[in-house]
């Protein structure tokens, strides 16, 4: 365990970047991570397994500094009595992005990630990861956003940085698995209704927890 932080929120932080991970609109764009792997030119699965892990790590690192960062701005407006109800503001509206009852663009779209990835190799791999970290699907930025959110409300740097790095490893779980046995993509789309049920229940929890930030905190 890490020091000062809790199991239970370290399991908090794994579990909501394993939703943002399994969420559907996120799949297509796996399919990207799926495209570079298998045409690095290897057929060996230790070596996709490496180049994933060299995406992973540019994700993961990428989060755990903007957890940093959320944290930061925590501490500097954690004075103002207000801050709370525009965080539960901020975490409604992206419920209702991910319910799809506000349509709201958020990706960059798998076009814009292939500039970063278009170095090839390890190097590659890691640059694709940092765009992929926040804004690879309109379904992992309104989740990640209410992560960072309800980092800024801890206003510690220490809970920022480890709490973001967890939430990136539940999150890149399913990529790490994609990317490894690149077939694993096509029987993950099977579970389509499941995956979208997954979605709408992480829109219900978005949209409770912003209600509490309003009027109970």
């Amino acid at each position: 365990m890490v020091p000062f932080i809790s199991d239970l929120s370290l399991s908090a932080a794994i579990i909501a970047g394993l939703i943002a991970g399994l969420s559907p609109c996120t799949l297509p764009t796996a399919a990207l991570l799926v495209g570079y792997v298998g045409g690095s030119g290897e057929d060996s699965r230790l070596r996709c397994f490496f180049l994933t892990i060299s995406f992973v790590l540019g994700l993961s690192l990428t989060l755990a500094v903007f957890g940093l960062i959320a944290s930061g701005v925590g501490i500097a407006l954690q004075s103002l009595s207000f801050i709370y109800k525009i965080l539960g503001v901020l975490i409604i509206v992206m419920g209702l992005v991910i319910a799809d009852i506000l349509p709201l663009n958020l990706s960059i779209g798998q076009n814009s990630l292939k500039i970063f990835g278009d170095r090839g190799g390890m190097i590659g791999a890691f640059l694709l990861g940092i765009p992929f970290a926040l804004i690879a699907s309109p379904c992992t930025i309104p989740i990640t956003t209410a992560v960072l959110a309800l980092v800024a409300t801890k206003a510690d740097l220490f809970f920022g940085f480890w709490f973001l790095l967890f939430y990136a490893m539940g999150r890149s779980l399913p990529l790490l698995l994609v990317g490894t046995f690149t077939g694993l993509l096509k029987s993950i789309l099977k579970g389509q209704a499941i995956l979208n049920g997954l979605q709408k229940f992480s829109a219900l929890v978005l949209i409770g927890l912003g209600v509490y930030f309003i009027f109970f905190v």
